[in-house]
């Protein structure tokens, strides 16, 4: 660390180091106007910040000016709905809560109450804690791009989500929704029943065409998945994880409720000719084009409405069918490759509490075992 005059009486050049990346040394050179002593005085006040992990070698930028540029740099890095949900986020709270902070001055402190003043809006924990991903994400970036030297963040605690009781249908409520539902045209009872019978999620449903249906084998093959934007409409995209590619065996009443679905839809094309949309999906809107995600959602929640049945949301029709494959004593496996899950223990982290009567069951057959008497 030096302090070296350029020009007397007039401007000093301050040579810092301030780390290594790597092999490489990291410095910082910084030009200060008037004598040797407010030099010294800032050198000294540079010394501070590196101690203390805080030290900026752009001092300029702002919380802001970061969540920006790492909203650049991912542009073709999250997919378009993730895209589209971190841009809310960031732009609505943590630019407009702390957006204004220098990178420099921002601290443990202002990151907590930031946190807590989430928490004090009714955000969930799930939400929370993605405000804290993505601020970590950024300032992890910053430290790449030689912005900081250190992740404030990181002195933070992860904020937990908090495990919520799943929603979902007893045997009754289903008993209970199959019933209304005869009440219901075609294409309303086929999205329940699938989702239902097959557990899949809610945009493999609507990504569906019917060339992923067969009919002779009674099964569907899960491939893809629809998702909107406000910038994009309605598209494709892959499915969540290479283990959500399967094919899944359904009931013959799911498989019935679909062809007479299928032949109603035709009977609507040839009525429509050239006013049918271009749609290939098995679930279309009334003119033929794709229907939006949120369809079924829609749908759902005014058949619940309709005939006051327990409210639960769409996904709770997916816990349902899981709930229902391990009250059937369903190997936890085979459930885990249905649903669409990474591995088993996925699988068992989120119905923990419903394979109970499964282990209480192994309880009383050991009991069996160990009574057994030589005869």
């Amino acid at each position: 660390m030096s302090v070296r005059e350029i020009i007397k009486n007039k401007k000093y050049k301050i040579e810092l180091f301030i780390g290594r990346n790597g092999s490489k040394k990291i410095m910082h050179y910084e030009i200060v106007e008037g004598g040797k002593k407010e030099a010294k005085l800032r050198e000294s006040e540079l010394k501070l910040q590196i101690r203390n992990h805080t030290f900026v070698k752009n001092n300029k930028k702002t919380v802001k000016d970061l969540m920006n540029e790492y909203i650049e740099y991912n542009f073709d890095k999250w997919s378009p709905k993730t895209y589209e949900s971190n841009v809310h986020w960031i732009n609505d709270n943590i630019n407009k809560s702390i957006g204004h902070v220098y990178l420099q001055d921002l601290n443990v402190k202002i990151l907590e109450s930031f946190y807590k003043e989430l928490k004090k809006h009714k955000y969930s924990d799930k939400t929370i804690q993605h405000h804290y991903v993505l601020i970590n994400g950024a300032l992890n970036r910053a430290i790449k791009w030689d912005y900081i030297n250190y992740n404030v963040n990181q002195k933070i605690e992860k904020p937990k989500i908090r495990k919520k009781e799943i929603e979902c249908y007893s045997k009754d409520d289903v008993i209970k929704l199959l019933s209304v539902l005869e009440n219901e045209c075609l294409k309303y009872q086929s999205i329940i029943l699938l989702a239902l019978d097959s557990g899949i999620r809610r945009g493999e449903l609507t990504g569906l065409t019917w060339n992923d249906i067969d009919f002779k084998n009674k099964s569907i093959k899960i491939n893809k998945t629809t998702q909107y934007t406000k910038d994009l409409g309605i598209f494709e995209k892959s499915t969540k994880s290479q283990n959500s590619d399967r094919i899944i065996y359904i009931s013959d009443k799911t498989i019935n409720i679909l062809k007479q679905y299928r032949k109603e839809q035709l009977q609507n094309k040839m009525k429509l000719g050239n006013k049918w949309g271009n749609s290939l999906r098995v679930f279309t809107t009334e003119d033929g084009n794709d229907i939006h995600p949120d369809t079924p959602s829609y749908i759902f929640r005014k058949i619940i409405k309709k005939y006051n049945l327990k409210k639960i949301s769409f996904h709770g029709l997916r816990h349902t069918s899981a709930s229902l494959l391990i009250s059937q004593g369903i190997q936890h496996q085979i459930i885990s490759r249905r649903l669409g899950h990474s591995n088993v223990s996925v699988t068992d982290s989120i119905y923990s509490h419903f394979f109970d009567d499964e282990f209480k069951e192994v309880a009383n057959k050991m009991d069996s075992v160990l009574n057994t008497k030589i005869s």
